[in-house]
């Protein structure tokens, strides 16, 4: 894969100069639903608000619906659809802090650590229920069934994953099944979503989505590589927290399969048994930094097969935006 010829803030003007009345109904329609007559509520709704960045789900529903031929009367149902895909990743993001003992999102305090895990719990479960409550009053049953199997899928990629820690697996198959789940299915029916909305056929639907999926685990991969090569300065998350939490990501799972023996011993030692400044050591080894650079090939491989899938298409400044994306995805520092 060829890096685009793009920096990150000509992608940021070029989002902005195509959804950015787009972009903007879709932040009322998250302050309306952040909102609330418990002032508490209101105090752990404003907190997670600050959770938002790249917001890379909804502006994917949103680029989706245009590149497929959305009309201005179809967007109304898009920008609500990308609210609710957007709601259903900060819950999931207000839970996986919980899980992760994290103590930052995006340089913020997470919500168990500002308040305590039962917060974060049940505010997690509550945005889940509003997302569902905004996608149910599109009228549209079948997207709304398209966003349960979705979140359904989600949580059985974590709980997927907490197995995968619990038996120490070291299998390349159960990690994917476990970033097709926990990563894909987001992305994968966002840009479903998107395309749904414009009232595209079911062909063009299937590969919008499936280039949804290819990027989704491009962009996890690259996340796991970010998280042994990025300080937390940089990432906005706490650094080195898959290794603190004894996940196999697939730089690690690479370390253990091109190490010679004395290194895959050494490494699985010092992942499950070793200190935290020793797992935050491992990141320095030489299978560690040789596992980095074959996971980064993968996340690359993944983006380019994510592009194939927008063939078909007509060339339009809209797919040039998600080929870009797509690209700058496993290319990012953050």
């Amino acid at each position: 894969m060829k890096v685009a010829e793009i920096t990150k803030n000509d992608l940021k003007q070029q989002i902005q100069n195509l959804l950015g009345s787009d972009l903007k109904a879709v932040r009322q329609l998250l302050e309306d639903q952040f909102r609330s007559p418990s002032m508490f509520v209101q105090d752990v709704a404003q907190h997670v608000s600050r959770f938002q960045g790249k917001q890379i789900r909804p502006i994917l529903t949103l680029l989706s619906a245009r590149v497929c031929g959305a009309e201005a009367e179809h967007m109304p149902k898009a920008q609500r659809l990308a609210a609710v895909v957007e709601m259903i990743h900060a819950a999931t993001l207000v839970h996986d802090d919980v899980i992760d003992d994290s103590d930052l999102r995006r340089h913020v305090s997470t919500v168990h650590r500002r308040w305590n895990s039962e917060t974060s719990v049940l505010f997690g479960d509550y945005l889940f229920s509003r997302a569902f409550h905004l996608a149910a009053t599109t009228g549209d049953a079948e997207a709304c069934r398209l966003i349960g199997r979705a979140t359904n899928r989600t949580c059985e990629g974590e709980l997927n994953q907490i197995a995968a820690r619990l038996e120490q697996s070291a299998s390349e198959r159960d990690y994917f099944r476990v970033v097709y789940g926990k990563t894909a299915q987001l992305f994968a029916v966002s840009c479903r979503l998107g395309a749904r909305s414009a009232r595209i056929d079911q062909y063009t639907q299937n590969q919008v989505s499936l280039f949804g999926a290819r990027l989704g685990i491009a962009f996890q991969i690259a996340d796991d590589v970010l998280d042994l090569t990025e300080s937390s300065e940089q990432t906005g998350k706490d650094a080195a927290n898959d290794l603190t939490n004894h996940r196999m990501t697939l730089p690690i799972l690479r370390a253990l399969r091109m190490g010679s023996p004395a290194e895959r011993q050494k490494t699985r030692e010092l992942l499950f048994s070793g200190s935290p400044d020793d797992r935050i050591q491992l990141r320095q080894s030489a299978s560690v930094q040789m596992g980095v650079e074959s996971a980064q090939a993968t996340a690359e491989r993944f983006a380019d097969r994510a592009l194939r899938c927008l063939q078909n298409i007509p060339l339009c400044e809209e797919r040039r935006v998600l080929e870009a994306i797509a690209t700058f995805s496993v290319f990012r520092s953050h």
